[in-house]
């Protein structure tokens, strides 16, 4: 079976961000969302059908829904 590096990297990334998990913007997130650059919060929910996160940022009201690749564990 052969799998790509960035399914590999996907799959270890998906099973680090885990719901009520700490996380922070990615520099590729910080960089295609320069209005969420620096921003923290907590995973909501995992999408195990598509790339989606959705989170909730540090005194946000409302959740977002992010691509994975936006975020990163923050490690305690």
């Amino acid at each position: 079976m052969f799998l790509s590096w960035g399914k590999i990297v996907s799959e270890v990334q998906e099973f680090r961000l885990a719901v009520g998990a700490r996380f922070k913007m990615s520099e590729l997130g910080a960089t295609r969302l320069r209005t969420l650059a620096g921003k923290t919060g907590i995973v909501v929910e995992v999408s195990h059908r598509n790339t989606g996160v959705t989170v909730l940022f540090d005194g946000a009201e409302r959740p977002s829904c992010l691509h994975r690749d936006f975020i990163t564990p923050i490690s305690r």
